[in-house]
């Protein structure tokens, strides 16, 4: 087998018996591991050297500095706010709704009142649940806090789906 080849080594690099390497002054840095290297394709003569900028003044030694993201100035998103609260009473109408239909059988004037009061409950939550998704959807585009804006898309998208499939249902109710 024939031995591999080895890029010459420039006399200024070789070791000088005359003159031994002096010990270091400083005590010694933390040693590494060095990651791979590729090995030199070609070897230039040294250009002039400069020195290096300096990294971030501010950092810690031995640690990176990253830069910081800017703090947030303002209020936040308050249209997204908004939307959020709309959403989250609408909803809350129509939990009630709900939670309060047996009892509007049972008392006043039966299934028909209650189908009437049920009926414009549920135009009023049609209405705050287009409201509140028209809003957030424009408070998306918007810059600021977008957690209460999908909140808001969430809640009202859910909503109105639900309501628009309960009025589709109820007016197959009316022909079968």
């Amino acid at each position: 087998m024939s031995e591999p080849q080895q890029p010459p080594v420039p006399p200024s690099a070789q070791p000088n018996p005359a003159f031994p390497p002096a010990p270091p002054h400083l005590p010694a840095a933390p040693q590494y591991p060095a990651a791979p290297q590729a090995p030199a394709a070609a070897q230039y003569p040294a250009g002039p050297q400069y020195p290096a900028a300096p990294q971030n003044a501010g950092a810690q030694p031995g640690y990176p500095a990253y830069p910081t993201a800017p703090k947030p100035t303002g209020p936040g998103n308050p249209l997204g706010r908004i939307a959020f609260v709309i959403a989250v009473v609408t909803a809350g109408l129509s939990l009630l709704v709900s939670l309060f239909t047996p009892f509007l059988y049972m008392s006043t004037g039966g299934f028909e009142t209650t189908t009437v009061i049920s009926g414009i409950l549920g135009v009023i939550s049609l209405l705050g649940y287009a409201a509140a998704l028209v809003l957030a959807l424009i408070a998306a585009k918007r810059p600021g806090s977008q957690l209460l804006v999908g909140i808001a898309i969430g809640i009202a998208g859910v909503g109105l789906l639900g309501l628009v499939i309960s009025f589709v249902s109820s007016t197959f109710y009316r022909f079968f």
